[in-house]
């Protein structure tokens, strides 16, 4: 946008120069247009920035759709993950089950993860470019002075070997000349496209850091997407240097061979990799919000389950009820139903000393394993009448952990998952790292994604087998329940004694819960439905810790 002249006194033919620019609006303003620009209902919330700091390279609003006319982008396909004008929707995403409206999409865009990945590619791009060029100044300069070594080297020899070795001192010094030129030339064209790279890189930082501080998250959004495939095209082109440069020396390999002399020696290029890496981001799915790096939430006890016998596991419904399976005595064998006050609602006898549990979101029904390693029993529970509707075996499962997603039933068995419907059917085989230990914790996400531990390690598991994170503790403790909040932070019980907090990509944050009695040691782990509480099992009873 121009910025010679105040946008609505140019449209009144008058010529003032302008003193503010609106982010939202995108025109320049002179000072009493901006003063009129900040009490107008329709803009008084409207960023306004000094005109001498808004960037010269900034393009937020010009985003719309190429193929259809340069509409406006009003909507987002999350399937396809991508923006979506009127008539791509009609043409291109007429049967995509996920469409809604960038206002809705956009919401809380700068604290997602395809925002973050933007950023921080632009930042890595701009602090890895700089690096670079130094580099291959540097080799530019050690390349000349190499070379003059070189000469003077090739001198030396030309004087022992008269006439013959001035011939064959000629065609070493074309050599050498060709194979420098030709360094230097693709050294200096690295550093062209460099200097292009960090001067696109820094357009693009300027927009972001734009939409970041001052920008709407309708246009912070809009910039995500639309830069995408250039902030790609930088990433693989950064990427495709990084792994193709070396660094070269040139060295004169001589021949004093005077009697039977041909050549008076050859010229070499020793290649190295240079320091300079550049590590390409992790691919991470859009439109998912990460947690804030700070105000983290912490834990307090504020109550306890006793008296459950020994837990076996625990699930939080959609109604926000706790599911405790108990095994009191070989006679009492029990699901036990509690309300969000931890009080009793229900109790159904069981046959067999349950396990774990899994609920069927959106449903009244559920599945419940075996405590018994022995067993390979699994039954399929109507929680709406507290019976049993069926009762399956399924070969390999024992002491595995379940959970459940709208679809599909994920069961933990030796060195891999086993996928079924929500009838028992086989459906899919998903092959773990470590074929010798069983997921014997499983939780899934909103998005699908399998959390899961075999007492070794805690990793996230995509539904396609794809392994997105592996988290080993230190001193090789044991790993027990795993538990995921809302805003992705990872909760799994280390060693019975503590209860640690990973980030999102699976590194450790912290320790939430630390366990000061050795007599109650920490099992199975979960949250009820907004993530206020957490539920952490015993061998006789539930602790409930309430977030401050």
């Amino acid at each position: 946008m121009e910025n010679s002249q105040c946008e609505p006194c140019k449209a009144r033919d008058n010529n003032n120069k302008p003193t503010h620019w609106c982010v939202i609006c995108e025109e320049a303003l002179c000072l009493q247009c901006a003063e009129h620009h900040r009490v107008q209902k329709m803009s008084r919330r409207h960023e306004l920035l000094d005109i001498n700091i808004k960037p010269t390279y900034i393009n937020i609003s010009d985003q719309r759709c190429s193929k259809h006319d340069n509409l406006s982008f009003e909507y987002f396909c999350v399937d396809h993950e991508s923006l979506c004008c009127k008539e791509c929707q009609v043409e291109s995403h007429r049967s995509c089950q996920k469409i809604m409206s960038v206002d809705i999409a956009s919401k809380g865009i700068k604290s997602s993860q395809s925002f973050i990945d933007a950023v921080e590619l632009i930042e890595q791009v701009l602090m890895t470019t700089p690096t670079i060029i130094k580099d291959r100044h540097t080799l530019i300069e050690s390349i000349e002075s190499e070379a003059n070594f070189v000469k003077d080297e090739v001198r030396k020899v030309k004087e022992e070997a008269i006439t013959h070795i001035e011939y064959l001192a000629k065609l070493l010094l074309e050599d050498l000349k060709l194979k420098k030129d030709k360094i230097v030339t693709n050294a200096k064209g690295q550093i062209d496209e460099l200097e292009d790279i960090k001067r696109t890189t820094k357009e693009k930082k300027d927009t972001f850091d734009i939409v970041e501080k001052h920008g709407s998250e309708k246009q912070t959004f809009l910039a995500v997407h639309v830069h995408k495939t250039v902030l790609d095209e930088l990433e693989e082109r950064i990427s495709a240097i990084t792994e193709k440069t070396t660094y070269s020396s040139i060295k004169l390999n001589p021949n004093l061979l005077k009697k039977c002399i041909t050549s008076i020696g050859t010229i070499e290029i020793k290649e190295l990799p240079t320091a300079t890496e550049f590590v390409k981001r992790k691919k991470r799915q859009s439109q998912i919000p990460i947690a804030q790096r700070q105000h983290l939430p912490s834990f307090i006890q504020k109550n306890a389950i006793i008296g459950t016998g020994d837990v076996g596991g625990l699930v939080v419904s959609d109604k926000d009820e706790l599911f405790i399976s108990s095994t009191l005595s070989i006679f009492q064998k029990k699901i036990l139903v509690y309300d969000n006050n931890e009080k009793l609602k229900h109790e159904m006898n069981l046959t067999f000393p349950p396990g774990q549990i899994a609920i069927f979101p959106c449903q009244n029904k559920g599945i419940i394993t075996s405590s018994r390693i022995y067993l390979n029993i699994f039954q399929f529970v109507d929680f709406q009448t507290y019976k049993v509707i069926n009762e399956i075996s399924i070969e390999g499962c024992q002491g595995g952990g379940i959970a459940a997603s709208n679809e599909n039933i994920c069961i933990g068995t030796k060195g891999a998952m086993k996928v079924l419907d929500h009838n028992g059917r086989y459906i899919r085989f998903i092959k773990m790292n470590n074929d010798k230990r069983t997921p014997r914790y499983i939780v899934l996400d909103k998005s699908g994604n399998i959390y899961h531990s075999d007492s070794e390690v805690v990793c996230c598991t995509r539904i396609d087998g794809e392994n997105l994170f592996t988290y080993k503790p230190p001193d090789n403790k044991m790993l027990y329940g795993v538990a995921v909040d809302s805003r992705g932070y990872v909760y799994v019980v280390v060693q019975n004694q503590s209860v640690c907090r990973l980030n999102p990509d699976g590194t450790f944050r912290d320790l939430v819960v630390v366990n000061e009695d050795s007599k109650r040691p920490f099992k199975d782990i979960c949250f009820n439905k907004d993530c206020t509480k957490l539920y952490i099992s015993y061998e006789e009873g539930v602790l409930v810790y309430t977030r401050q």
